[in-house]
């Protein structure tokens, strides 16, 4: 005897519709963190590869590049006397045109969301932390009661720099 959906009965139909769907629903939800948490990794790396160039920059001259209010780092384009902006193809420079990160990186929610990263240096401008936002917000780097802001009321939640 042949076996056939149309053999099953209403209540076989809705149970194994129901079981598929909660399948569904549970692949869909965890493909989910897991591309927030892919994209929180490449935050950490993107921080941390401008904190390398900063602190190679801070090696040569003993000085940390300024900050504009909105987070940005001013040393690229002519002069290394401009805005670097963020996920822009201009190179951090010193005024030499020595090259220290050959492009700024974005968020990568920054066209969806509007997230940035932001940095910041103390006074003297020997310290400085590179800020970003981490979608997991159980991660375990995560930070709470940062002041920044990583984009338009959007709470950084993370940073690597020098300055504790």
């Amino acid at each position: 005897m042949a076996f056939s959906v149309l053999d099953w009965k209403k209540n076989e139909v809705v149970f194994v519709a129901g079981v598929l769907f909660l399948v569904l629903g549970v692949s869909v939800g965890q493909m989910q963190i897991g591309q927030s948490k892919a994209r929180d990794q490449q935050r950490k790396a993107d921080t941390e590869v401008v904190a390398r160039a900063l602190e190679a920059y801070y090696e040569d001259y003993d000085i940390l590049p300024p900050a504009t209010a909105d987070g940005e780092i001013v040393s690229c384009g002519r002069d290394a006397a401009y805005e670097c902006d963020w996920g822009g193809g201009e190179e951090m420079q010193d005024s030499e045109g020595v090259a220290y990160l050959k492009r700024m990186p974005a968020d990568p929610q920054n066209s969806m969301k509007g997230w940035r990263y932001v940095y910041e240096v103390n006074r003297t401008r020997n310290r400085f932390r590179v800020y970003a936002r981490l979608e997991n917000g159980r991660d375990p780097d995560g930070r709470a009661n940062l002041t920044r802001e990583c984009g338009e009321s959007v709470q950084c939640t993370w940073y690597v720099g020098n300055w504790e």
